[in-house]
């Protein structure tokens, strides 16, 4: 330490001169809330650091730089930077004034600071990395209504396993699931019972996210097990892999917010303002495959009667009744709409006629052979079906005429049910 302090002056210089200036323009606001002003604190505690004298001395700061770094939210490549810049400044002045007598003393200096800060650093990031999430896993935990914050959950158990591998430092080969494919969140995104999100750029983008997540995590796991120790790489991943969390949380969030504006609230289908958009979809899968698909439109019998009969309440119970005949009979890569009142539309992907009027015959029934009990009232209904296949071809053009036209003619075979006597399908 007695040759370092011989240059305490030098240091003190250097970090002056790369001070930068940072006086805040919001004088209203109590400055413990700026960022400005953490700055500022900041840069006192760095050169507190640099001019220790001992190694007590120097503990102690590191730990107080540290902490007040992490609590502020001050990345580690900011504090690196620093000590870099002032290193390099220092060197070149020594080289400049030919007192080349203690330069390795002055590196051996700066890279213990380096080292020291560096592995502080990992072990207080990782801590309150695992807090956060901890935190936002007991917020989601509390939630009455999760929709896809589910999926998010299991999202914040994986990384808060990843930042246990990488705390415990075992490094053995009992790590979590790598494959993006494969984990919790990776499955939900491939199952079929998303398929109405899967052309939103939300969900695009949340697939890359989370693919980029697990490559991130993927290289934390070899760099542990590599027995590399310099930490300042598995910050600089650590740090990646917090905010591609972040915005995995974000786009779930807009997601929820798709699927609460996209689903009935009482039948908990799909409702119509999403129905254009997955129909333009379709038949351009259906131009570019060759491949047909159907469309079933359903419309209760007789639905006025049960309603002025029975009251508003028995009607939903009855509406409620019938989209679980749907959702029952129908497989998951179908969409079901509830289209109007008591109307139901159905898309169906890849399906040809004789498969559609088998599957809508089902419902029917289905439909008539079963009953709704609402307290000692027993109803009994029955419901009429039209359906058409639709194969695009080259000159079908995907636009809302197009759409108009397919919705015109399976209502028209609605319609011929209902005329033949209802409870049938056409």
């Amino acid at each position: 330490m007695l040759v370092i302090e011989k240059y305490f002056s030098d240091i003190q210089n250097c970090v002056l001169d790369f001070n930068i200036n940072v006086k805040s323009l919001q004088p209203k606001y109590p400055s413990d809330f700026l960022y400005t002003h953490a700055i500022t604190e900041y840069k006192k505690l760095f050169l507190n650091l640099l001019l220790s004298k001992s190694k007590e001395q120097i503990e102690q700061n590191t730990k107080i730089l540290v902490n007040f770094t992490i609590e502020q939210d001050i990345s580690y490549l900011f504090l690196y930077s620093e000590l870099v810049t002032v290193v390099r400044k220092l060197l070149g002045n020594l080289i400049e004034k030919h007192d080349f007598e203690h330069i390795d003393a002055v590196n051996l200096f700066f890279a213990e600071h380096e080292n020291q800060i560096t592995n502080l650093y990992l072990v207080k990031f990782l801590n309150q990395f695992k807090l956060k999430n901890e935190l936002r896993l007991s917020h989601i935990e509390l939630m009455s209504d999760k929709r896809f914050m589910v999926h998010f959950e299991n999202h914040i158990k994986w990384i808060i396993k990843l930042v246990l591998y990488v705390q415990k430092k075992e490094y053995n080969d009992n790590y979590l699931e790598l494959n993006p494919n494969l984990c919790d969140f990776g499955k939900w995104m491939k199952s079929s019972t998303t398929s109405y999100l899967l052309s939103t750029s939300h969900f695009k983008l949340l697939e890359k996210l989370h693919m980029n997540l697990h490559d991130l995590a993927a290289n934390v796991v070899n760099y542990c097990k590599s027995g590399k120790s310099h930490p300042a790489t598995l910050i600089h991943l650590m740090n990646r892999i917090d905010y591609y969390s972040l915005e995995i949380g974000n786009e779930i969030a807009f997601l929820n917010e798709i699927e609460e504006s996209a689903k009935d609230p009482l039948t908990h289908l799909l409702t119509r303002r999403l129905f254009n958009k997955i129909m333009l979809g379709k038949i351009e899968i259906a131009k570019a495959t060759g491949r047909e698909f159907a469309l079933m439109m359903c419309d209760l019998d007789n639905f006025k009667l049960i309603n002025d009969a029975h009251g508003h309440t028995v009607g939903d119970i009855v509406l409620q009744h019938f989209s679980k005949i749907l959702e029952q009979v129908l497989r998951k890569s179908d969409y079901i709409f509830r289209y109007g009142g008591e109307e139901f539309m159905i898309i169906l992907p890849m399906t040809d006629k004789e498969e559609t009027i088998m599957l809508a015959q089902k419902i029917c029934n289905l439909t008539a052979s079963k009953e709704v009990v609402v307290e000692a009232i027993t109803i009994r209904y029955t419901v009429s079906i039209g359906t058409i296949t639709v194969l695009a071809d080259n000159k079908v053009e995907a636009t809302q005429e197009t759409i108009d036209k397919y919705v015109a003619k399976v209502d028209e075979k609605l319609y011929l049910a209902k005329e033949r006597g209802r409870n049938r399908v056409e």
